[in-house]
């Protein structure tokens, strides 16, 4: 099946801002990478950069959401399900030598303060994520899901940060063995 242009250029860009972030990644290396036609960009695109990223941050948090959603819910608990989600993470880091971390904390600590449409972007995508992980643990009966959810959700963005700055995942490792302590209760 043949990708259309429009959806190679989001899928590029959004790979190529997981690994190097926004300000790194060019038009040219999109266009060049995706092999769309250079004046598809702005036809798909009209603002630019700016839209791309936007519909690259929106494609990348729609598949960070239904992996974790997957993983989660194929978990025997919730416990094994936050640390299913944690562990996904690890993998990736890993198998990308440490160039793929967050597919949004990068653009957001570069262009949240500077471009408000980006700023919201973000801002959904790390809401999405949270209602996700807090439905999840409201299924499972878990007290004050919001509040543990944004406490995983924050965790796992430091430990990414660290690991990937210290090539090492031992600060995603030891994030999995503080998953009992973040949710001491079992249904």
């Amino acid at each position: 099946m043949t990708i259309p242009p429009r959806q190679k250029m989001i899928e590029t860009m959004a790979r190529l801002m997981q690994s190097q972030g926004y300000r790194n990644t060019g038009l040219n290396q999109v266009l060049a990478e995706s092999g769309a036609p250079k004046g598809s960009l702005y036809h798909y695109f009209p603002g630019g950069k700016e839209a791309l990223a936007i519909a690259a941050l929106e494609h990348s948090t729609r598949l960070v959401a239904e992996r974790m959603g997957a993983l989660a819910a194929s978990a025997a608990s919730p416990r094994q399900g936050l640390i299913a989600v944690v562990e996904a993470f690890i993998f990736d880091l890993e198998q990308s030598s440490f160039q793929k971390g967050c597919p949004v904390a990068t653009v957001t600590l570069e262009e949240a303060a500077q471009s408000p449409a980006i700023q919201q972007a973000c801002a959904r995508a790390f809401g999405l994520w949270l209602d996700v992980l807090a439905g999840y643990l409201n299924q499972h009966g878990i007290a004050h899901p919001e509040q543990r959810a944004e406490s995983l959700v924050m965790a796992l963005e430091g430990a990414l940060i660290l690991s990937r700055a210290q090539r090492d995942c031992a600060p995603l490792r030891r994030l999995v063995q503080s998953v009992p302590v973040m949710l001491p209760q079992e249904v």
